[in-house]
């Protein structure tokens, strides 16, 4: 049973990643950041986020897979300098078809149906249907590319996202690069073999409908983006990965009127943004992150 359970997890590789010969089924993460002061206030606030990602990956046959999983993040900080800590939450579902279209060719097809508000007075309006469409071309197994689109309502309008990843790992299996843009990437260098030292970086774009008064009347964008540096640590032969973080934000939270949406955003352009800013909290800071993840590795377990 376990070995062809190995062997159902092989066929993964092409549809769950560009060329890497790993599987992230799990992760966890928690960050604080520094205190920050708002623009034009002496009121300091600080910064903390909550982040869970799971892939339950279903082998149908040689060329199905099923992708199912959750995603889920939270926001605690001040929106306003005179108000208390506001709590901003996302929740993700996957679910979709991972396609082996020829022996380089794979594509990943992916309903993405989302929660995102401060969970208060919940409600169909909180909910947003996105999807992504993503083709992936594996050369060999030290390289790889994909591109795509992601698209999904938000409480601001439409938003649409272009992607284009990249996987290279080095012949002797030290150096590694991992680029999602432009939401996330991933640069790291094996010092031994349970020790890496790396870069990342991750994109943060959401919407979260607000609720003040018992009413909802506006709505906070999330436009960030976090840089870091690493140390991690592999235990449990390899399986579980520890990392330590240190690095900076660089956020931007604008709240607007429930009413007031734009036409279309593509990344990080605008198009028909007539509305008007209540609130802007923008500020960069230090932060410290915690982050477990559970690894599968398919190149030690090919036998």
């Amino acid at each position: 049973m376990k070995k062809k359970t190995v062997q159902l997890l092989f066929l993964l590789v092409p549809f769950l990643c560009n060329a890497q010969e790993y599987i992230d089924l799990f992760s966890v993460n928690y960050s604080k950041s520094q205190k920050t002061t708002f623009e034009n206030s002496s009121v300091n606030t600080s910064i903390s986020t909550f982040q869970t990602n799971l892939i339950l990956p279903v082998v149908l046959n040689e060329k199905y897979i099923a992708i199912t999983g959750l995603n889920f993040n939270s926001y605690s900080l001040q929106l306003f300098p005179d108000s208390n800590n506001n709590h901003l939450y996302s929740t993700t579902l996957r679910a979709g078809l991972s396609i082996k279209h020829s022996e380089h060719w794979t594509g990943v097809y992916l309903l993405l149906p989302k929660v995102a508000s401060d969970y208060r007075h919940l409600s169909s309006e909180d909910v947003y249907l996105g999807g992504l469409a993503l083709l992936k071309y594996k050369r060999n197994k030290n390289f790889g590319y994909s591109f795509g689109l992601y698209s999904s309502p938000e409480a601001f309008g439409t938003a649409m996202t272009p992607i284009f990843g990249l996987y290279y790992h080095s012949p002797d299996s030290r150096f590694e690069i991992n680029l999602f843009l432009p939401d996330n990437g991933d640069l790291n260098y094996s010092l031994t073999e349970k020790t890496k030292i790396g870069f990342d970086f991750q994109g943060h774009g959401n919407s979260y409908k607000l609720t003040t008064d018992g009413t909802r009347s506006t709505y906070a964008e999330n436009r960030s983006i976090d840089f870091s540096s690493y140390v991690q640590r592999s235990i449990l032969s390899n399986k579980i990965l520890l990392r330590l973080k240190m690095g900076c934000y660089l956020n931007q939270f604008n709240v607007f009127p429930i009413d007031q949406k734009l036409d279309l955003q593509i990344v990080a352009l605008k198009f028909g943004d007539n509305r008007s800013k209540l609130f802007e909290e923008t500020s960069n800071t230090l932060f410290f992150k915690m982050e477990a993840i559970y690894r599968f590795n398919l190149s030690t377990n090919k036998n």
